[in-house]
């Protein structure tokens, strides 16, 4: 794990620990744990055929765990499945181009449109979230700020 400080933001920034999916270790991840998750379809603009999950793994570090279809189809297929059984957990978000993102329902991620990035804000640090490509950021800001005005 890597902390990396700025005098701006106060609290440490702690960059993830990245896992690849495989068929063995998807039970291993909680979907109840998942703050932010991508899921592109294989003909998607940016990461096609990509899953991206950000897990909160303790109250102050994040993992995440990423596959794609055109390294592991099986593995693809099996965590589009997971994702679909728990969708009641999530709000989510068009966004664009065949790339869908999933935010846990109850939780705020704090928009940083200077990084392109989410910030989920932890006791002691601020995690950092980001999405797959610009573009997805962008279609998800703008679908946040439509779903708050409403």
């Amino acid at each position: 794990m890597v902390k990396l400080y700025r005098g701006v933001l106060e609290k440490p920034i702690i960059y993830p620990e990245s896992i690849l999916i495989t068929i063995t270790n998807i039970g291993n991840i909680d979907f109840k744990k998942v703050i932010y998750g991508e899921l592109s379809e294989e003909g998607a603009m940016g990461n096609m055929g990509g899953i991206l999950l950000y897990v909160l793994d303790n109250k102050d570090s994040l993992i995440t765990y990423e596959t794609n279809a055109f390294i592991d189809k099986e593995a693809y297929k099996a965590v589009s499945e997971k994702v679909d059984l728990n969708i009641s957990l999530f709000n989510t978000y068009d966004g664009g181009f065949g790339n869908y993102v999933y935010v846990k329902k109850g939780i705020n991620l704090e928009i940083d449109d200077e990084y392109n990035c989410f910030w989920y804000h932890s006791k002691d640090s601020k995690l950092r979230v980001n999405s797959s490509v610009v573009g997805v950021f962008n279609n998800v800001v703008n679908g946040m700020s439509h779903q708050h005005q409403n």
